[in-house]
């Protein structure tokens, strides 16, 4: 029942360990357990985003810049600059 939230509901013989019972779901609970989880997120979110900020001011201004590379495109047949008619 890991990352669940149920309560147990029945009766147990623990001389027997025979009884009867069911598992609910408890709502309360997961909405409890459902605004931590946001509010992890939204505190991992925010530390992912001053790290960014952090690492753009301390690159070196060559980094920065992002390199305009030539991208090198492979000739199709119907592109290969041959005209026919």
């Amino acid at each position: 029942m890991n990352g669940v939230c149920v309560r147990w509901r029945g009766t147990l013989d623990l001389e027997r360990l025979d009884g009867v019972g069911c598992l609910e779901f408890d709502e309360e609970l997961a909405r409890i357990e459902d605004s931590r989880l946001k509010q992890q997120i939204e505190a991992y979110n925010k530390r992912v985003q001053e790290l960014e900020v952090k690492q753009r001011t301390f690159l070196p201004p060559r980094m920065k810049r992002p390199r305009n590379e030539a991208t090198i495109e492979e000739a199709s047949p119907s592109s290969s600059g041959s005209v026919s008619n």
